[in-house]
């Protein structure tokens, strides 16, 4: 399992999702998250990595180190 809290212009958000469904992008600096399915296809937020507030993946160590925005 994987939590990620993030800022929105909504404020912010948090997504629990399987750890497989969260990675990071480490050559656009982005964190990808599957977000869904739409007509078949995977449907995935891209969040760039300033905006995350805080990263959590249990049995799975990412070695980021996530800035907080505010």
């Amino acid at each position: 399992m994987a939590v990620i809290k993030y800022e929105t212009a909504d404020g912010p958000v948090e997504y629990s999702v399987p750890g497989s469904d969260l990675a990071y992008e480490a050559e656009t600096d982005h964190w990808r998250v599957k977000a869904g399915e739409q007509n078949g296809r995977d449907v995935y937020e891209i969040i760039p990595r300033e905006r995350v507030y805080s990263v959590k993946v249990a049995g799975n160590k990412t070695n980021i180190s996530v800035v907080p925005t505010k």
